[in-house]
């Protein structure tokens, strides 16, 4: 499943499919997927997803493979989902903690992906890799809550999305900035 989704740009076609992504048979009651709408937001959300993902510590591969699992199961489930942003971003969110915390699958670090652009500028990619080394050091809650607020998430939304209490999404950015801030700050002292 590691193709890319890539519909038809034909406005307003419908195609609904099977899990195996063949033609399905038409159910006159079952919801049409809006290719359109899927497309565009498939387009305008995988890269932000990957990015959420490697905040929250999966390697470049993991992520890519967990994004596209996610944006697979959005086009089947795409009729019924409101909220397709927060959701990617909590059902790709489940996929990585399984993942984590249950059977490990290894796979090959920094694999290049269809998915991502090569960038040219080395300055900025040393600087992302440091932030995201960081940030592997947080405990999974800590990492969980910045990657949300580095998506742009509010507490209040974070915590609905994680089902904890927004004091415990505050709690959690508070001791995680504490702990950035520390480390930051061994790391320029040490220079």
């Amino acid at each position: 499943m590691n193709h890319v989704l890539e519909p038809p740009d034909e406005p307003g076609r419908t195609l609904p499919t099977t899990a195996t992504g063949a033609p399905a048979h038409h159910d006159p009651d079952a919801p049409l997927v809006d290719v359109a709408a899927y497309s565009a937001f498939y387009r305008a959300e995988v890269k932000a997803l990957v990015n959420f993902l490697l905040w929250m510590g999966a390697g470049l591969a993991d992520a890519t493979d967990i994004a596209q699992e996610t944006m697979i199961e959005a086009y089947q489930g795409w009729p019924s989902i409101r909220h397709p942003r927060a959701w990617t971003r909590r059902v790709a969110s489940r996929r990585y903690g399984r993942q984590q915390f249950g059977q490990e699958v290894v796979t090959e670090p920094e694999l290049l992906s269809p998915l991502l652009s090569a960038s040219a500028d080395i300055a900025a990619w040393e600087q992302r890799h440091d932030v995201l080394r960081l940030l592997a050091m947080l405990p999974w809650r800590q990492r969980q809550v910045m990657a949300w607020t580095f998506d742009g998430y509010q507490p209040q939304e974070i915590a609905v999305e994680l089902q904890i209490t927004a004091e415990a999404v505050r709690a959690s950015l508070k001791l995680a900035r504490r702990t950035l801030a520390e480390r930051l700050g061994r790391a320029g002292g040490a220079t």
